[in-house]
Order: structure tokens, then C-alpha cells, then sequence
């Protein structure tokens, strides 16, 4: 349970600013919605007004036919108002448009991080550090000594098997266009396919700027015929490739146990780990954190002896 003067609490439509019409990430339609980022756990349409940033406007167009009657998009740190709150918008580096939500009333700030990563990624703007008074941050890997190795070594272990082909998984949208990216960088002797669903995100990476590397549309008889394809297809799809002699198989996630039953370790992943969401809440300075989407035990646990509060909204 959230206290009394939580500045987010969870309503039937999802997280909303008491005392207002206001809602963040919400899990059904509203009148006014303030959306972090294009995952489908953030972001549903059917909604009146949504404030979102441009490129996660341009990703939800793409996801849905309707995604809202009215879409308002602020560039980032561009102040708008709603019901006498001051919000802007700041990078959380999680995936192309992702930010912080960020709000100021009687001189106290809030920042609502959505999902963020700190680890560098050039498929997508940087995390932002924003000093604040209430920290509202998620705890997706809020487990002690968890750490997310970096990603360009999972990737450069794969130059040391013998010639063959992999097909490995990554949600279609910000991790397959993350891992393109990564695999042209820094293992650029493998040549990308993409299952066909991800298309369409690649091509709006590349029109905001990002450049992914080279990649094409999956070519079955190539595939079976060459050697050195990285074949990148969502998950689901990644369950139907049987064990072969022809290709290794991967999934690309932070989760230990969705690595299992695989000849790959990917621990590749797009939210921030143990040692990393305790940098951020340093480098925040807040007193006052509240936490959502996943287990804040330990993480209370660890600053019941300092000055920091730590509240659930989960």
C-alpha cells in the first residue's frame, strides 16, 4: 500500500495522479494519458488525449490503426501543463522514444522512470539523470548482484564457434532493432535477417536517424544454404525452431530462465540491473522512492538503514 501523499497511486485504470484526471502508462482507456514508452504493457489505445513523445507517436501509429482520438507530442524538456502540473519529458534510454515522465507542483519535483537501462546503446537516446524530490522507479531486476554483462561480449563469444548459423530471439520491437545494431558494430562479419514483423520498426529506427546496419527480410534458401546468419525473430516464433545441426538458438533477455532449453547465453538486456538502479537513486539525490513493475523487497531491505524511503505503488 502507497501512503497518503504518494504522488502516484494505482486506480482501476492503472497509475494516476491524485486529485486528477491524470493518468501514466495506463492499462485501459482514459480521458487523459501520459504515455512513457511503445511496449504494449505501457501503452494500449482507445485513449482521448495521450502526451507521448514524437517517436513513440510514430511507433503506436504503427502498432495501431486508432491508438487515440488526440496525440500531443512534446519535444524533450518541453514544458506542458495539465490540471496546473508542469510535466516535461526526459530520455530513460530504454528503446527509440522512450522518457521519463516528469512533473513539478509547489516546488516538489517527480520523475516516473517507466522501464530505463543505463547501459550505452546507440540504437536509441541516452538515460538522463534528473535530480528530483520523489523517484518512481521500476524494479524489473531489483535483485542483489544481479548484473546485465555487457552486451557487445555475448555477442563477440559467437565469433568463436565454429562456421554456422543462429536464429535468436528478441521482442519485436526496440530489442531485435537493438540487437541489429549491436551485431553490425561490433560482429559485422555475421549477416542480419529479420522475421518480417520488424520490419516495419527497422525502417522507423532508421528514419529518425539511428543507423542499424545492414540487415534484409529472411530468405529461406539462403539461410539453409550460407553460413554466418544471425536470423532475429520474436520469440514465439523462436520456440518453433527445434534443436538442428544446421543452427545454434539464443533469446536475448536479462531472465535467466528464458535462456533455458537453448545452446546460447544472450543475457542481453534493456532495463537497468542491481547495481545500476543504485547508482541511479544516488545520482537522483531523492529521498523519497516508490517503486513498480517488480519486486522492491530487497531494495527496501538494502536502504532501511539510510535517509531513503522506499514505497510500493505494485
Amino acid at each position: 500500500m502507497t501512503d497518503n501523499f504518494a504522488p502516484l497511486f494505482r486506480s482501476t485504470y492503472g497509475f494516476q495522479i491524485p486529485g486528477t484526471k491524470i493518468y501514466i502508462d495506463p492499462k485501459q482507456p482514459v480521458t487523459c494519458a501520459i504515455i512513457s514508452h511503445a511496449h504494449g504493457d505501457h501503452a494500449i489505445p482507445g485513449h482521448d488525449t495521450v502526451y507521448c513523445t514524437y517517436q513513440t507517436a510514430k511507433l503506436l501509429r504503427a502498432r495501431f490503426q486508432n491508438f487515440a482520438f488526440k496525440i500531443i507530442t512534446p519535444k524533450w524538456h518541453e514544458v506542458f501543463e495539465i490540471e496546473g502540473f508542469r510535466f516535461r519529458f526526459a530520455s530513460a534510454g530504454h528503446m527509440l522514444g522512450s522518457a521519463q515522465v516528469v512533473w513539478e507542483k509547489n516546488n516538489i519535483t517527480t520523475v516516473y522512470t517507466g522501464d530505463f537501462k543505463r547501459q550505452h546503446d546507440d540504437s536509441c537516446d541516452p538515460f538522463e539523470v534528473i535530480k528530483c524530490d520523489n523517484f518512481i522507479t521500476e524494479t524489473t531486476f531489483a535483485q542483489p548482484g544481479k548484473i546485465h554483462p555487457p552486451a557487445a561480449d555475448c555477442l563477440l563469444a559467437l565469433k568463436e564457434l565454429p562456421p554456422i548459423n543462429f536464429v535468436i530471439g528478441a521482442y519485436t520491437l526496440g530489442k531485435s532493432q537493438r540487437l541489429t545494431q549491436l551485431i553490425n558494430q561490433h560482429v559485422p562479419e555475421f549477416k542480419v535477417m529479420l522475421h518480417t514483423k520488424m520490419v516495419k520498426y527497422h525502417k522507423l529506427y532508421e528514419e529518425a536517424g539511428f543507423n542499424l546496419g545492414n540487415w534484409t527480410t529472411f530468405q529461406r534458401q539462403i539461410f539453409r544454404k550460407e553460413k554466418g546468419i544471425i536470423y532475429i525473430v520474436p520469440p514465439p516464433v523462436l520456440q518453433n525452431y527445434l534443436p538442428s545441426a544446421s543452427y545454434l538458438r539464443g533469446m536475448t533477455s536479462g531472465w535467466e530462465h528464458l535462456q533455458l532449453g537453448y545452446e546460447l547465453n544472450l543475457p542481453i538486456s534493456d532495463h537497468a540491473d542491481w547495481y545500476e538502479l543504485l547508482q541511479t537513486i544516488k545520482d537522483t539525490t531523492a529521498k523519497n522512492i516508490y517503486t513498480v513493475h517488480g519486486d522492491d523487497e530487497a531494495l527496501k531491505n538494502y536502504l532501511s538503514s539510510s535517509e531513503i524511503n522506499v514505497t510500493s505503488i505494485i
